[in-house]
């Protein structure tokens, strides 16, 4: 029997200071792990075993939320984080906007507008309220989920980021919470496939919703309950070519754990032919840290033998689960 066991030695204890967990990314060559928390510092850089080997900080994040890499043509690659620190604060610390860093965490500019009382709904030029995340799909555009908790929007927009142009804009209308087609509410994490399938955790519709990069609707899967749909992550395995959709959910209320869901994608006719049947799912239950706790995001290996979680709540360690063989009894 195949199943995951949590390596409970991960991370080495090594006396780092995690805190406030919210995002977990491979790097692009995919040795390396990266955790973004809302403690100094702010990145982290680790090996899969769970060794720490750098980190950097900048004064220019507040309250960072996700982490991604966009990989150049010439296999360099810029950090990407989205910003949710309040934008009535005063000073570089203003946030609501998609900042970008090189390698060593260097700032080499934004996206939106930051600073004292920025956020906004706009599209000319582009506003955000509480945006979430981001992914780059084949042709370089930029997608953004653009909504958080109590904010302004509920949107997913594509973007041009070499003009900041927005080229689409799927929300309900007036960016209010809907749950229709290429409606969201709460859109909290996105992810892109190579077949251009975007796939969003529409988290307080309680779902994922799967949608071509031109804009035609393709599947929901909504298979999680009650709970809040949080990460999402799509890997091909590059031996078989199969393809999986690893998902975090948690109660949206005082969580204290959540769920891991493991579903198999096809690749064509409904991404997920199985409906809500999974190939893997458990259930994690996280110690009372110094806030009450959820899994925020997830990341996997592209084999699928490793998935990482960030943990978001006060204290509480980034998590590592590996795939095992074990004897069936």
């Amino acid at each position: 029997m195949i199943t995951y066991i949590q390596d409970t030695i991960f991370p080495i204890n090594s006396g780092f200071d995690f805190n406030d967990v919210s995002w977990v990314t491979l790097s692009p060559n995919r040795d390396e792990i990266y955790f973004l928390q809302r403690g100094l510092p702010c990145v982290s850089i680790w090996d899969l075993n769970g060794n720490h080997l750098r980190d950097w900080n900048s004064n220019l994040l507040a309250c960072p939320h996700s982490l991604t890499f966009h990989v150049q043509q010439d296999g360099s690659y810029n950090v990407w984080i989205t910003d949710m620190a309040s934008p009535s604060m005063t000073g570089n610390l203003c946030g609501y906007c998609l900042k970008q860093f090189d390698k060593y965490g260097n700032y080499l500019g934004s996206i939106g507008q930051c600073g004292e009382n920025t956020q906004g709904t706009n599209i000319n030029p582009v506003q955000f309220d509480k945006v979430t995340d981001i992914a780059f799909d084949s042709n370089g555009f930029l997608w953004v989920t653009d909504g958080d908790i109590n904010g302004l929007n509920n949107r997913v927009l594509q973007i041009n980021p070499n003009t900041q142009e927005v080229v689409q804009v799927w929300s309900a209308a007036n960016n209010q919470p809907g749950s229709g087609p290429k409606e969201f509410n709460l859109p909290h994490s996105i992810d892109i496939d190579d077949l251009n399938r975007v796939w969003v955790g529409d988290a307080l519709n309680n779902r994922v919703q799967i949608i071509s990069t031109d804009g035609t609707f393709i599947q929901e899967l909504k298979c999680f309950g009650l709970d809040g749909v949080y990460g999402v992550c799509l890997r091909k395995n590059p031996i078989s070519n199969i393809r999986h959709l690893y998902v975090s959910t948690s109660p949206t209320s005082s969580p204290t754990g959540g769920t891991v869901k493991v579903f198999e994608v096809a690749n064509d006719g409904l991404p997920v032919s199985s409906g809500c049947l999974t190939e893997f799912q458990w259930n994690i239950e996280l110690p009372k840290g110094t806030s009450t706790g959820m899994l925020h995001m997830i990341e996997a290996t592209e084999i699928g033998d490793q998935i990482f979680l960030a943990t978001l709540g006060g204290d509480l360690l980034p998590q590592k689960w590996i795939k095992v063989h074990t004897p069936e009894i």
